[in-house]
């Protein structure tokens, strides 16, 4: 045996080991020549499933979704060229939203680049505004010195973003030389050995807003929570009678809790504008509702953060003090503080959250547009049920019509694309009991994605919306100011049928053509479904405007 192959053999062979030892359990890998080596070296791994996808971009995606199902940090790794480039959206999704996704980027030795050499281009921190951290791996030759301990030393570094509030990406490209097959009979190189990860904690005293928290008027908002525990929220918020205004995405609208305020963003919409506002405590990532981050940005109230992340966010206005903690010890470490008197404006919150309940059952009840689809689905799930939701209007129809549901609720909300829906939410469908919700125009957009559910039996039913086009862009200014353009660059009707996607990919179909079809169509529990249901643009902007207005008689009060 040659000694490239020995040295090549202990650098893979390492690498594999060391991404076992920091809790990483699963690689999606997308075949080609210059990444042979380590796909070798994953496959070879006693503790590591391997995931085979050939398209970069939706594996990128699929390894999203098995880190929202799992909750543990996931590898992805492809060959070199533009297969990296492909990469982009997803490690920029993963970085917004704080979720540990490991790049591994196979590339040519340093010989071959920058001189023309095909499927070569510069792949050195190709990532470098999306990653937490990024390194050039040495090539397994005699003038690196030891290739295994630079690995054990990068992969410790990378290791503290696996978890905690710095929690994120890292790129790591790694350059081999020809010939590209390890020496299987070096298996003492594979190791199962498990390591602690670093642990990172920021403290910050929260006595200095205990006075402010002892006045009136304040609520507590909460958005994007996925995979964050929140629950000490629920008895201070009970204990201070304070509102609490909760988005799909926390985690909190199926508890049950009186102080939950689910209808916040319609109450918005329809002209609620509070007065005289003491305080709020936002928890987590910035909200859906537009119009409640409007007013957030014009309020004088005093605006406390709560993130559990390195780098707080801004939006919509930079908060008078941010804590970097866990909600569940910035809620502990206030303590006892004296109760100010807050029943009735409590109550207040709670009587037009009640009032627009019932609004929203009646629209569920009697409307026949999209919308009206959204609430009987989310009526059919279960607390057993997760639910992934696609971008543009899909999540927003769910913000406003999830009152009663128990299912747990999902998406991409860090960059909000609708880049890899399909692939992140099949990725979930390994760990979770999946429904997705999707437009056809990010169904379309990633229709790759349905590839891993057939070649791995994957199970999950998906309800594709299908209104013929961009249906969001119908609620912007844009509809009427640029009418003339707006059906070739906004509607961007594509006028497909997605039986034929279904049969391509071994799904089971069902079109439905009105409310009454999908209401009484049970969820398959043991096939995957694609359940396609027409609706039209233009219907489904009105009845919106109706349920609106219906609402701004609640919203027209004096808080």
């Amino acid at each position: 045996m040659d000694n490239h192959q020995t040295l090549l053999t202990k650098q893979v062979f390492t690498l594999a080991s060391e991404i076992y030892a920091y809790g990483i359990r699963e690689v999606v890998i997308s075949p080609g020549s210059r990444s042979t080596p380590l796909a070798l070296a994953f496959e070879a791994h006693p503790g590591i499933k391997t995931w085979i996808h050939p398209d970069e971009r939706s594996a990128s995606f699929f390894a999203l979704g098995l880190i929202k199902g799992s909750n543990r940090p996931v590898a992805i790794l492809c060959t070199s060229g533009t297969a990296a480039t492909n990469y982009t959206s997803a490690v920029a999704e993963s970085d917004i939203s704080n979720l540990p996704l490991v790049v591994l980027t196979s590339d040519r030795p340093h010989e071959l680049r920058g001189i023309g050499a095909p499927q070569t281009l510069n792949q050195v921190n190709m990532f470098q505004n999306f990653v937490r951290h990024q390194f050039d791996m040495p090539l397994a030759d005699d003038t690196t010195g030891s290739t295994e301990d630079v690995i054990r030393f990068q992969m410790q570094i990378a290791s503290q973003y696996f978890e905690g509030p710095k929690r994120g990406p890292v790129h790591f490209n790694l350059p081999f030389r020809e010939p590209l097959t390890p020496d299987f009979e070096m298996t003492e190189w594979l190791t199962t050995n498990e390591k602690v990860i670093p642990k990172y904690q920021k403290t910050a005293t929260v006595g200095a807003i205990k006075p402010i928290l002892k006045k009136k008027r304040g609520f507590v908002i909460v958005g994007d929570m996925q995979h964050q525990d929140v629950r000490e929220l629920l008895p201070f918020a009970t204990v201070h009678d304070l509102p609490i205004l909760a988005g799909p995405l926390s985690g909190l609208r199926q508890s049950g809790h009186p102080n939950i305020i689910s209808t916040y963003d319609l109450l918005f919409r329809a002209g609620l504008d509070p007065k005289d506002i003491d305080f709020v405590i936002r928890v987590g990532k910035p909200v859906l509702s537009k119009k409640l981050n409007q007013w957030l940005k014009a309020t004088d109230a005093y605006q406390i953060a709560v993130q559990n992340s390195a780098q707080p966010d801004a939006f919509p206005t930079p908060a008078d003090i941010t804590f970097e903690m866990t909600p569940n010890d910035f809620f502990r470490a206030l303590g006892d503080i004296p109760t100010a008197y807050r029943k009735r404006w409590l109550s207040q919150w709670q009587d037009m959250d009640s009032r627009a309940k019932i609004e929203v059952k009646n629209y569920i009840d009697h409307a026949t547009d999209e919308a009206a689809n959204v609430g009987i689905l989310l009526d059919k799930l279960t607390k057993e049920d997760a639910l992934f939701v696609s971008n543009s209007m899909p999540i927003r129809d769910v913000d406003n019509l999830f009152v009663n549901s128990e299912a747990e609720i999902y998406a991409n909300r860090g960059a909000n694309g609708i880049d890899g829906v399909v692939s992140t939410a099949i990725g979930m469908a390994v760990h979770k009991k999946v429904t997705l919700l999707i437009g056809d125009l990010a169904f379309y957009h990633d229709m790759n994605g349905l590839l891993m559910a057939k070649l791995n039996d994957i199970h999950l039913n998906i309800v594709l919306l299908n209104n013929d086009g961009g249906g969001i862009f119908s609620y912007l200014p844009q509809k009427e100011s640029a009418a003339k353009y707006f059906e070739r660059l906004f509607g961007t009707p594509t006028h497909l049928e997605f039986k034929h996607a279904a049969m391509l990919y071994d799904f089971n179909y069902a079109l439905m053509d009105s409310v009454e079809d999908f209401k009484f169509t049970p969820l398959s529990q043991l096939e995957s479904y694609i359940y396609e249901i027409r609706t039209d643009r233009e219907d489904n902007r009105q009845q919106h405007q109706i349920l609106y207005q219906k609402l701004s008689d609640i919203a027209n009060v004096e808080l």
